[in-house]
């Protein structure tokens, strides 16, 4: 069975939902840093954790942008999960080279970080097949 559907226009363009979702992943992983210091200026999370907080904030954040980019794009969800998480990494390894003088530390745990949360946005859609349908045989008997 053939179903046309009508082209409604509301999806964007793959550049333009990548840059949507890196500004999302970008304002959350500002956000949810800020959370972060207020938690451990009221001394309810200690300074030992912080580590833990910012692997948090990465996996959200990765995750954030890739499921914001797809919303926009609608279409090819692990190609655009899969660049998503790879801007927003490369706008962050760029920050460093920045502000820090390109002192890098700790690139492959922040990678595989993203990563994850790249690819649970892009497993999150994928649904399990129903294995086809079955037909009754019909078998006439004279």
């Amino acid at each position: 069975m053939v179903v046309n559907r009508k082209p409604t226009g509301k999806a964007m363009s793959i550049p333009g939902g990548l840059a949507v979702g890196a500004l999302f992943s970008i304002g959350a992983t500002l956000l949810l840093t800020a959370v972060l210091a207020k938690l451990v200026e009221g001394e309810t999370v200690q300074q030992e954790n912080i580590g833990y907080g910012v692997m948090v904030i990465l996996t959200v954040s990765a995750f954030t942008g890739a499921l914001v980019s797809f919303g926009r794009i609608k279409r090819q969800r692990l190609l655009v999960c899969g660049l998503s998480g790879l801007l927003y990494f490369v706008i962050l390894m760029s920050m460093t080279a920045l502000f820090f003088g390109g002192q890098y530390s700790s690139v492959g745990v922040t990678a595989l970080l993203i990563l994850l949360g790249s690819a649970v946005a892009a497993l999150l859609g994928l649904k399990q097949g129903g294995g086809g349908r079955r037909k009754k045989i019909k078998v006439n008997r004279s």
